[in-house]
């Protein structure tokens, strides 16, 4: 990840082709919908939405927060074959979520319990694990919902 910047529909139409496979079961067990027509969604619904870049501006994934400080991200999994990259989404990420919570009194979303590098990242950012759902969304799968506060 070279950086973040505005997102645009190349973006999301590379993002919905190349999206990671867990972040495909997320978004369908999460929503009922098909993966890429909830990543379009919440595009088009997004405050701010960003892509993560390459260091050839590649889009990598997509990034951002619904008015209401729902937050999200969703890649490719070119954004993890790299060390480099994965260490930039810490340090970027980070940079990220402290810029939002100067306008942003919370910042929350839900977790597929099985995605693990989700899971990971998110504690990473100094998000907190509040509640555990063994049935959430419309599939009724194991969710685990995060906040963090300014």
């Amino acid at each position: 990840m070279g950086y973040l910047r505005k997102a645009n529909l190349h973006d999301l139409n590379h993002v919905c082709k190349n999206m990671r496979e867990m972040d495909k079961i997320e978004a369908y067990y999460q929503t009922g919908k098909e993966p890429e027509d909830a990543l379009r969604l919440t595009y088009l619904y997004g405050q701010q939405v960003l892509a993560i870049a390459g260091d050839e501006d590649q889009p990598m994934g997509l990034c951002g927060v619904i008015s209401d400080g729902c937050i999200w991200c969703i890649t490719t999994d070119e954004l993890f074959s790299n060390r480099k990259y994965k260490i930039q989404l810490v340090r970027e990420g980070k940079k990220w979520v402290d810029d939002l919570l100067k306008n942003y009194n919370l910042l929350y979303n839900m977790v597929y319990a099985e995605n693990t590098i989700a899971i990971k990242w998110l504690k990473s950012l100094g998000f907190t694990f509040i509640n555990y759902h063994a049935e959430y969304g419309k599939e009724s799968k194991p969710f685990y919902e995060f906040l963090r506060i300014a």
